[in-house]
């Protein structure tokens, strides 16, 4: 099982953020995620950095490590801007980019607060809410394809393209997640996670598509988990699951990361 971490750049920010990117690098996690929130209090914090923002920077001083955010919001950007962004990090980090995509929060959710203060209100149905996942899908699909339309000579394309994985809370969502990412991703103690997850390999292997695809949970950082004695992780591994994301979420655990390096490397 590979390891990921993801920080809360809300209570991270710069240069914390740089520091813990470089840490992770150097400790071997496979992936350094962040989030894509518009304000810092739906996570806890006093403000919250633009995600792709954030991600280029750390992308400058960095080297090794994957980037990527879990996940980006597919409501607050159009999915050209999306696919612009995408692409344009792919350059910038050297073909180091992975795309974590969600449907974003119901607007009875709390998550929904910050869109709601600017006007952004979420679609009341989780089936738009869905649809307008695959249309961000299909945007970037149609704008980054070797025979796009002249119109879009010009616009950046990704070399090569990014893994995009989803996140998902749902068998429908999961679905959506096997035929058309390269991986899935729920929450670890979501309570429907074996179902969901198995729903999204199932839907991958009947696809018909050759692709690479990753089964992923999130969980807050333990370091049991990397020592591999957590029976946590027989679990997820009869889930099919081959990646874990450890999520700091009040702030970083320096320590912790240089502690890592010996269960990673």
């Amino acid at each position: 099982m590979r390891f990921d971490l993801q920080i809360n750049p809300g209570n991270t920010i710069w240069p914390v953020a740089r520091d813990a990117a470089l840490a992770a690098e150097a400790a071997g996690f496979k992936t350094l995620w962040t989030v894509d929130h518009l304000a810092g209090d739906v996570m806890q914090a006093p403000d919250m950095p633009e995600c792709f923002t954030l991600l280029g920077a750390l992308a400058g001083v960095t080297s090794t490590i994957e980037l990527g955010p879990l996940v980006v919001n597919v409501g607050n950007r159009h999915p050209a801007i999306l696919a612009n962004s995408v692409a344009t990090m792919q350059q910038i980090s050297g073909g180091r980019f992975v795309l974590g995509l969600g449907a974003g929060a119901s607007p009875n959710s709390p998550f929904a607060a910050e869109r709601r203060a600017i006007g952004l209100l979420p679609p009341e149905k989780i089936l738009d809410r869905h649809a307008a996942v695959i249309d961000a899908l299909d945007v970037m699909n149609e704008m980054w394809s070797p025979n796009r339309r002249a119109e879009l000579a010009a616009f950046p394309m990704p070399k090569p393209p990014p893994q995009i994985i989803l996140g998902v809370n749902s068998v429908a969502l999961a679905k959506i997640a096997g035929t058309r990412t390269n991986g899935v991703n729920i929450r670890a103690s979501h309570e429907r996670a074996s179902e969901i997850l198995a729903a999204a390999k199932l839907a991958h292997a009947n696809s018909g598509i050759d692709k690479p695809f990753t089964v992923s949970v999130w969980e807050h950082y333990d370091e049991a988990l990397l020592r591999g004695d957590d029976p946590r992780l027989d679990v997820w591994r009869s889930w099919g699951v081959d990646r874990a994301i450890l999520l700091m979420f009040k702030s970083v655990d320096f320590a912790a990361l240089n502690r890592a390096a010996k269960y990673l490397r």
